[in-house]
């Protein structure tokens, strides 16, 4: 199957960029100018529920402050790709008040004992020049590009690292704060007038990382030169706070300490999106596909994931129709199936697996009646009435709802119990029959002779 979700590859990052694919471009060039706006030191948080795009995001904004650096040794090819389409003014050119950026992915990291020495070292890696682990121990090696590029003597630093027990002989030295503070002196020299140290996924690391981090950076690397970006959901990072300090403490104001900025992630351009990878609206069941994104409030990476399985479920009898034989009444009820009950059946699976059992299980009606309420036209209801019904008022014609009609399309396939005396059901044009429920779990499964996976 092809996979639609992007890893955030230097070479995705420039080329998104270069596309433009969710009209982010405004928003990087947006947020850059606040970062270039810092004069001392500070701290930002950007917030975003998991999957709405905080990696690429950051990412791609690193590559922006990187390649507006004139000492950041990028590929000038490269560097001309990065910058194209991005709506900077045309006088916005290379200057000596640039920054230098880094990122840190603070879940890959958080089994490291003491984060900062982590994020030293990751934030010495990737300013360096020609660094190589080769046979040398990270602090060995972190030592000597710090003297490589400040100058200074490190050794003490050095010496520091290399001890048996590095934090706490840190801690013991009443200067720490100043060793550390010659450390980022010796990064930043010739390289930029401010550091930004973009931190991700700390929302997802162990809660004792994670807090421990927060406390290291506000008491050993409080510098004026300095920005700190953590892309987050501060939803979570509360939750993780509390793990650590107890239900009881107040993460919010926690967190106040730590944050001089809060800036939600920017909307994207859903339809340049969808476009992206063909989710049109020229068949009913992308329609119902996009109607159950909205539905879930799904973000970018559960949009691609719930996407894919659509796809591969019923792209081909929803867009190839005319290769199937749904002319008569259980076809047609199997079709309505494909079309509609599938793509919410893979939907409740993303969003929430309990509410998916109780709706297979017929307990819950309510994701149905919320698809419905979303359909304003009501096509396929009105399919679903018999002859002597109508939602209106009409002579000769019984007056039903949209709720019954709905109602009796769920009964129909997951409440009713085909046996002996009763073998199907009809709605309108569409039959169903003891044979609906499985074949609705099946194809939303990809378990059916409908499913495309190549």
């Amino acid at each position: 199957m092809k996979k639609y979700e992007m890893l955030p590859t230097e070479e995705n990052l420039i080329e998104t960029m270069y596309k433009d694919t969710i009209n982010r471009n405004k928003d990087i060039v947006y947020f850059y100018n606040i970062l270039q706006a810092q004069e001392s030191a500070s701290t930002i948080a950007i917030d975003g529920r998991w999957g709405s795009g905080k990696t690429f995001f950051v990412c791609q904004t690193k590559l922006v402050i990187n390649a507006l650096n004139p000492s950041y040794d990028m590929d000038e090819e490269e560097k001309a790709k990065v910058m194209i389409r991005l709506p900077f003014p045309k006088n916005n050119e290379e200057n000596e008040n640039c920054s230098i950026a880094v990122y840190y992915d603070a879940w890959e990291n958080d089994n490291d004992t003491e984060p900062v020495l982590s994020l030293i070292y990751e934030i010495t890696k990737q300013l360096s020049v020609d660094f190589s682990l080769s046979d040398k121990s990270i602090v060995k090696t972190a030592g000597a590009i710090i003297e490589a590029i400040s100058g200074h003597n490190v050794n003490g630093i050095m010496d520091t690292l290399t001890s048996e027990d590095p934090f706490t002989k840190f801690k013991e030295q009443k200067d720490v704060q100043q060793k550390i503070k010659d450390f980022f002196t010796g990064l930043l020299a010739e390289r930029g007038n401010r550091l930004v140290i973009f931190i991700d996924e700390l929302d997802r690391c162990k809660p004792t990382f994670a807090v421990h981090l927060l406390e290291q950076i506000k008491h050993y690397i409080f510098d004026d030169r300095i920005t700190f970006v953590f892309s987050v959901n501060l939803e979570q990072l509360q939750h993780t706070i509390k793990h650590y300090y107890g239900a009881d403490f107040d993460a919010c104001r926690y967190l106040d300490r730590f944050f001089d900025l809060r800036i939600s992630m920017p909307p994207i351009d859903i339809d340049k999106f969808y476009s992206q990878f063909g989710l049109e609206s020229r068949y009913y069941v992308d329609i119902v596909t996009k109607r159950v994104i909205k539905m879930f409030n799904f973000e970018l990476r559960e949009i691609t994931r719930f996407y894919l399985q659509v796809k591969a479920a019923v792209y081909e009898p929803t867009h190839n129709s005319s290769q199937y034989d749904f002319s008569f009444s259980d076809g047609k009820g199997r079709y309505i199936i494909l079309m509609y009950i599938v793509p919410l059946l893979i939907g409740l699976k993303i969003a929430d697996i309990s509410k998916y059992d109780d709706f297979v299980n017929g307990r819950d009606i309510e994701p149905l009646i919320k698809l419905f309420d979303m359909d304003e036209e009501n096509h396929l209801l009105e399919n679903m009435l018999n002859r002597d019904e109508s939602f209106e008022k009409a002579e000769g014609k019984k007056l039903v709802t949209p709720e019954e009609i709905i109602k009796r399309f769920y009964d129909a396939i997951f409440v009713n119990q085909y046996n002996g005396s009763k073998y199907s059901t009809i709605l309108g044009q569409y039959g169903f029959s003891k044979e609906s429920k499985p074949f609705a779990l099946s194809a939303s499964s990809m378990m059916s002779n409908f499913a495309e996976l190549s």
